[in-house]
């Protein structure tokens, strides 16, 4: 992608110059747990600040690149090529937080938590979803009551990532029970070490911790920490949401080209027409997905974006787990015996594990907005079908 642009490639060889010579070399052997692993991403990042390549979507106001997104779908090109830590446990502070900041935080929000973000100091998560509240988000009902300079927080959230790690967090909260329920939501940033909050960790079905449970109980919050107006969250959180779309996709696909890879390295281990058959289908579909990407990319890096990243990653979600799913049958049951010895939180490669590819697999459908969600934007804005019944229950 790109290879026609002289200055992009200019700027692909310099920043393989730079990893070249900075990446560090066998890092997975050392993440052998979350806060190993949380260590060697924060030393890269700060490498990667020190070298003038962090946060390369930033404005150079704030410590950024400024890069376009052409350069930011080079840099993620090569980071996959060298092999690079993937900074996935700052992911929610550098995408998700900056972009919240940049486009609706005050002056002094920014110049408070954006250089703390650049240098790893400030981890951060979400604090959206509900037991009550998933894909219905606007149904959300943690409470914030004003209280002179203060707001009052009582409730709770759930399936917040990383939660028992972060510092901060970016929350949705009810300040209007009586409005619509997509008119009395407030976006504030909560201060983790507040009282009257406590985290429970969610263990899965692989052992991993890191979803969480977060509790409210009377959290003293100030005003000075709401973003934008009060009542007017759900508006500003669509551009928190719209941060998990495009080229998040990127580093995926390219761990989905290694499994394919792999799968048919495995089929011609077996020897039969139909192992040959199988994986053959499927790097086609892989092929499709990455001209697919690589299309949408191109058409965002010259602002022609559509809502093609709803079909992609419902295409991607799903296919992955058909792809995990026939090998596994390729495997048999050794494959339930082989889980990666180290704690691996890079998504841009593959490390082996039919097993724990699969278990994963099944997330992706759920994550960055369910596929029933995607297929409702993809039949109302893309084919033009009509909306479905939207009834504006009060929340109470």
């Amino acid at each position: 992608m790109f290879e026609d642009d002289p200055e992009l490639q200019a700027f692909r060889l310099r920043y393989r110059e730079f990893l070249d010579a900075n990446a560090p070399r066998g890092w997975r052997v050392n993440a052998t747990s979350p806060d190993t692993t949380l260590e060697i991403q924060r030393s890269w990042l700060r490498t990667l600040v020190a070298g003038g390549w962090g946060a390369a979507h930033w404005p150079t106001e704030y410590g950024g690149m400024g890069a376009t997104l052409a350069q930011q779908i080079v840099m993620q090109q090569e980071n996959a090529r060298a092999g690079a830590p993937a900074v996935t446990m700052f992911g929610m502070a550098l995408v998700h937080v900056a972009a919240t900041l940049l486009e609706f935080g005050t002056p002094e929000q920014r110049h408070e938590h954006m250089p703390r973000i650049l240098h790893g100091d400030e981890i951060w998560c979400q604090g959206f979803s509900e037991p009550g509240a998933g894909s219905d988000l606007a149904a959300l009902s943690t409470r914030a009551v004003r209280d002179g300079d203060n707001y009052i927080i009582n409730g709770q959230k759930i399936w917040s990532s990383g939660a028992n790690r972060a510092d901060w967090c970016l929350l949705l909260v009810r300040t209007d029970p009586i409005a619509v329920k997509h008119k009395g939501i407030t976006f504030v940033l909560l201060d983790l070490h507040s009282p009257g909050i406590e985290i429970r960790p969610i263990k899965s079905l692989l052992g991993s911790q890191e979803f969480c449970e977060v509790f409210f109980t009377d959290v003293v919050v100030p005003v000075s920490n709401r973003i934008g107006e009060e009542n007017e969250g759900w508006h500003i959180c669509q551009t928190t949401l719209a941060t998990e779309r495009g080229p998040y996709l990127l580093p995926v696909v390219n761990k989905l080209r290694g499994e394919c890879a792999e799968m048919g390295r495995l089929a011609e281990a077996i020897g039969t027409d139909h192992a040959a058959q199988v994986a053959a289908s499927f790097h086609a579909e892989v092929t499709i997905l990455s001209e697919l990407l690589d299309r949408t990319l191109i058409k965002a890096a010259f602002g022609k974006s559509g809502n093609e990243s709803s079909i992609l990653k419902v295409y991607y979600s799903e296919l992955s787990q058909r792809l995990t799913t026939a090998a596994l049958e390729m495997v048999g049951l050794d494959a339930q015996l082989s889980w990666p010895e180290a704690f691996d939180l890079n998504s841009d490669t593959f490390d082996g594990s039919w097993g724990m590819s699969h278990y994963w697999s099944w997330s992706w459908t759920i994550a960055g907005g369910s596929n029933e969600i995607q297929r409702n934007i993809i039949g109302e804005r893309v084919l033009g079908l009509p909306r479905e019944p939207r009834p504006e229950a009060k929340v109470r």
